[in-house]
């Protein structure tokens, strides 16, 4: 019989085909429902990931329904990545297993520029051979060596980028109004683009055209007002300025201006740059080659980066933070300012944590890198914002949120000089800080005002744990022997319920306990998405939140400028609650996608770092997951994953194909040896074929 679903292959070069719905099978004598299609190796070899085909399927003895052969029907990703390999005197490009299975052949012309090449890494475009396997056209990226910085980002965004492709995407282009042939376009091409470690297709971008809402609004003049950005010293598109009084008084509120670039302003609704940023969804910022801007440098980077000393037009939330942190009903309004200092994290550091006004001396500057005239101004400013900070942290303190869960990263990857470097992940933590919880405020306070005035919006909503995934936190209660119950009757379970559980089981000295639930929740928690429904973002503890203060790297923060403009202006909205709900779908996958790859390339340098001993070994790693194969675990130091194998965990022979026994919830091994949550050193023992680390017991 034939079916139909969605090819994705395994790394050991089998495959399986997901059916859209069950299907029966039938043989001889026998019968099966199944919703996935086992696919051999022979079969299998050739075909992409995400492929939709047709495929002849028979059923075993095992009743396990079995590919006997594929047709295509249509394919998505037009690019491969792999290595070059001479194969019987053809020239074949090994797949990299999440890109496909085996391996592809070249046409003559890419055959002749890889012959030479064997070993290295190399992104082709593909088409359709007779059968419909992949052929490689032509070659977009490499030959390159497949460790260099370069090869590693060209691997993750085909990889990230191939899985969300425009076409897959529920409804397509078309339904955020982009033509389709477009924006496939600008997904191929800048998908070459950023596989070169260039930026994209932004530059050059028109952003005249087209409506923009609110253009007549009236703008406040704030420019002798004193407003400072605070970013790290290499930072080009500035976003974002702070503003901030204080009487000094305890029992006084601090008044607080967030000041965001006025994008909607400037990018006309349909125009070249706005249906290219559309396209993209977000700006992606990768560790090795350029970064892509969704919007042109000389728009990001300069017109609306909000400059020292450079008359700019903005966006502005002014709110008030009482002395218990709450924060008053934002004033929203359009204005001119003009960006007193542009202090870096460092110089911003250094004065909070030494309370030094040297170090905004050495690190703040004016225009053309002048040093600033009003600096008595600017540290009142930091002053100010600091305490707005402190207040705004004593009230999120209080909150139960499921950040308090996660374990930040001590250490980052990084490319220097063309050299992959492991350096501190959060050099500057205060000043950081302080920027985040008043954006973090101004994000909430948008939100709020916008629910209050029945103001259509992008939302960002986080509704908690996983239901899919919740059953683990519950056994892992369960079994230690504590009742997790929502708090309110009929309610969910909440990040109060298990977080209250949690240091109940630490007070009572049962830190193993408490280890194994936590790990629980956080393997439990959902992704955030965007949602026109206000509801709550349980991940940071708000009520309502959205994305308001990056609209020249978000295309949801300027979906979100764009409604407050139309809104203030008392004009028709530019979309209504079905437009937001489709742009939301088409933004979560786009702006995945950019995550996905940049996940990748942090992983696979870090998996390089490993190997080159950026860590010392032995090191403390974290059990996150167990299954039959083995052990999931992450090194909290450089806050990257790996795994254990079964045989590696028993310390046998790979060869005995050894598998875990788990007690009924997969919460620890039958035997007590390993559980979830626990704490164990490790040792690196080999980099797989994806890049990825294993590790052994120390």
């Amino acid at each position: 019989m034939h079916v139909t679903g969605r090819f994705h292959p395994n790394p050991r070069g089998f495959g399986f085909i997901d059916l859209p719905e069950p299907v029966e099978v039938r043989g001889d004598d026998r019968a099966a429902t199944v919703d996935s299609v086992f696919v051999p190796p022979d079969v299998a070899r050739g075909w992409l990931a995400g492929d939709v085909v047709v495929a002849d399927v028979e059923l075993g003895d095992d009743k396990r329904a079995a590919a006997t052969s594929l047709r295509l029907q249509s394919r998505a990703r037009q690019f491969v990545v792999g290595n070059a390999r001479n194969f019987a005197g053809q020239v074949v490009i090994d797949l990299d297993a999440r890109v496909g299975a085996g391996s592809v052949a070249t046409n003559d012309r890419v055959a002749d520029q890889l012959r030479l090449a064997e070993g290295r890494q190399v992104v082709a475009t593909v088409a359709a051979d007779e059968e419909g396997r992949p052929v490689a056209t032509a070659v977009v990226a490499g030959p390159t060596p497949a460790g260099a910085p370069l090869a590693i980002r060209a691997r993750a965004v085909v990889v990230a980028y191939g899985a969300a492709a425009p076409g897959d995407i529920p409804g397509g282009p078309s339904a955020v109004g982009l033509d389709p042939v477009e924006a496939n376009g600008f997904a191929l091409r800048a998908t070459g683009h950023l596989a070169n470690g260039a930026p994209g297709l932004a530059a050059g971008m028109a952003a005249d055209e087209g409506p923009v809402p609110g253009v007549d609004l009236p703008l406040e003049d704030r420019r002798d007002e004193v407003t400072i950005t605070i970013d790290d010293d290499k930072t080009r598109d500035l976003d974002d300025a702070i503003s901030a009084l204080w009487s000094g008084a305890d029992d006084e509120s601090v008044h607080v201006g967030l000041h965001i670039a006025d994008a909607a302003g400037t990018v006309g609704i349909g125009s070249p740059a706005d249906r290219y940023a559309r396209a993209m969804g977000t700006s992606a910022y990768f560790v090795a080659g350029r970064n892509a801007p969704m919007l042109d440098p000389a728009l990001s980077e300069g017109e609306l980066s909000l400059l020292p000393q450079q008359h700019r037009r903005v966006v502005s939330v002014w709110i008030d933070v009482a002395p218990d942190g709450s924060v008053s009903t934002p004033h929203i309004e359009t204005a001119w300012i003009e960006t007193t200092a542009r202090l870096s994290y460092a110089a911003v550091d250094g004065y909070l944590f030494e309370d030094n006004r040297n170090h905004l001396a050495a690190g703040a500057h004016g225009p053309h890198g002048a040093a600033i005239p009003v600096l008595a101004e600017v540290a009142a400013t930091i002053d100010a914002a600091r305490e707005a900070s402190r207040r705004l942290g004593v009230e999120r303190d209080g909150r139960d949120t499921l950040e308090s869960l996660f374990e930040d990263a001590t250490l980052e990857a990084a490319v220097i000089d063309g050299k992959i470097r492991a350096q501190e992940a959060d050099p500057h933590p205060d000043a950081q800080r302080l920027v985040e919880r008043l954006m973090v405020a101004a994000n909430e306070a948008v939100a709020d005002w916008a629910a209050d005035n029945d103001l259509p919006l992008l939302y960002r909503s986080h509704l908690g744990f996983d239901p899919e995934r919740l059953h683990r936190v519950i056994a892992a209660a369960a079994a230690a022997e504590v009742a997790l119950v929502p708090s309110v009757e009929g309610g969910e379970i909440e990040a109060s319920d298990v977080l209250r559980v949690v240091n109940e089981l630490r007070e009572a000295g049962r830190a193993e306990a408490a280890a194994t639930l936590a790990t629980a929740a956080t393997g439990a928690v959902g992704r955030a998405a965007y949602d026109p429904d206000p509801s709550h973002h349980k991940g940071l503890g708000a009520v309502r939140y959205t994305h308001f203060t990056s609209p020249i790297r978000r295309y949801a923060d300027l979906v979100v400028h764009r409604q407050i403009r139309a809104f203030l202006a008392r004009e028709p909205l530019p979309y209504d609650v079905d437009e937001l709900s489709r742009l939301a779908t088409w933004l979560d996958a786009r702006a995945g996608a950019a995550g996905y790859a940049q996940a990748i390339e942090r992983n696979a340098l870090w998996a390089i770092l490993l190997d080159r001993g950026a860590v010392e070994w032995p090191t403390e790693a974290v059990v996150t997951g167990l299954s039959g194969n083995g052990l999931k675990i992450r090194l909290p130091i450089p806050g990257v994953g790996g795994f254990i194998s079964a045989a590696r965990a028993l310390g046998v022979s790979q060869r005995e194909r050894p598998s875990l026994k788990l007690d009924e919830h997969q919460l620890a091994t039958a035997d007590g040896t390993y559980r979830l949550g626990m704490r164990l050193k490790v040792r690196l023992d080999r980099i797989d074929d994806l890049g990825r680390p294993e590790f052994v017991p120390a």
